[in-house]
């Protein structure tokens, strides 16, 4: 699996502590990862949601757009191996929690995560949630008090599902305040943003809400790469040196260079990563559902397995793999191996089938 994530202090879009001074650090950093390059803050409302903002000292979620303010960060961690593959193969903190307000213009911009969500309603103006779900269905429900009128005061958004959400008022004055929480803890690159026109594209039944519920920045991805990739829309130049090596699995290390959640050049069309394996180390046997994958041997030997064919590697070894075909990649007993990784479009977690 090939996303990289930040370390806690530098890359989670919500959860961190909640003073002021790490608060501008991280939203910073979340600027350079997440957010649309130039955009300053937009200034609190007035009134009992300004109140609340200064009290939880909530800062604006980049790209989402509602306030934010970390309540709760666990201290246990969960193994990557022992979490589902779509975590990349690293690990988790158990648990996140926020709380949270929107505003008729702080609304929360259609997205989606990695992990489950469960909303708690608090006070104010009932939300409208949407929800799309993968199988190309959605919904609208209501978080808010109002039992009796069908509003609910909790609901869970699994992972995956497309949501986003308004106070149901544009009244002067209205804010929904609330809370979430999400375990395994949250970090940034479990989060996507939606765009306005794949998003109709696929539920054309929710077009109008879709365009109330996705900015304008967002109404359509530019030159296939996500939003947030900075100055990799010029090109960059990658020091390999200088990007962290995660661990996938026992012997198995990789550092993403380009691709959807890359450090230094973001790309939804092809994504490239240098794996290490350590000796008699070798990855799991999988394919993807439409991806291509070409693995370039840059030191090392071993044998690489392609359908119901196991071929030998060295350096200088070139391996094509379309789609669908099951493959993995072992080193010899007497050394490491190190490849390089391309995959086009950019490998994605949905694309990943692991066989077992």
């Amino acid at each position: 699996m090939r996303k990289q994530n930040k370390s806690m202090g530098n890359s989670q879009r919500r959860f961190s502590t909640i003073r002021r001074p790490l608060r501008l650090c991280i939203g910073l950093a979340f600027g350079v990862l997440l957010g649309p390059a130039g955009h300053a803050d937009p200034a609190p409302p007035g009134g009992i949601a300004g109140t609340l903002i200064r009290r939880f000292h909530m800062a604006p979620i980049p790209q989402e757009g509602a306030w934010f303010g970390v309540t709760y960060t666990s201290n246990d961690r969960i193994d990557g191996a022992g979490l589902p593959a779509r975590y990349g193969g690293q690990s988790r903190r158990v648990s996140s929690a926020i709380v949270a307000l929107e505003t008729p213009r702080d609304f929360s911009a259609l997205h989606r995560l990695q992990s489950d969500e469960v909303w708690h309603f608090y006070s104010g103006t009932p939300l409208t949630m949407l929800l799309l779900y993968p199988d190309g269905h959605g919904e609208t429900v209501t978080l808010g008090a109002n039992v009796g009128a069908g509003q609910l005061p909790q609901v869970t958004v699994p992972r995956g599902v497309w949501q986003g959400s308004m106070p149901r008022s544009d009244a002067p004055g209205t804010y929904a305040f609330f809370g979430t929480q999400v375990s395994p803890g949250f970090e940034s690159a479990d989060f996507e943003i939606g765009y306005r026109d794949e998003l109709r594209r696929t539920y054309p039944a929710f077009a109008a809400l879709i365009g109330r519920l996705t900015r304008a920045e967002f109404a359509h991805r530019q030159g296939g790469m996500p939003a947030g990739s900075g100055d990799a829309l010029q090109g960059a130049v990658i020091a390999t040196a200088d990007v962290a090596a995660v661990s996938v699995s026992a012997g198995v290390e990789l550092k993403e260079l380009v691709g959807r959640v890359a450090r230094d050049a973001q790309s939804a069309n092809v994504s490239v990563a240098e794996f290490t394996l350590a000796p008699g180390h070798g990855t799991a046997a999988s394919f993807n559902r439409q991806a291509e994958e070409v693995f370039l041997v840059t030191a090392g030997s071993g044998h690489v397995r392609l359908g119901e064919r196991v071929l030998p590697v060295m350096p200088d070894s070139s391996v094509f793999i379309p789609a669908r075909v099951i493959h993995a990649i072992e080193a010899d007993a007497q050394g490491p191996l190190s490849f390089v990784a391309i995959s086009a479009p950019a490998f994605t977690p949905e694309d990943y089938v692991l066989v077992r």
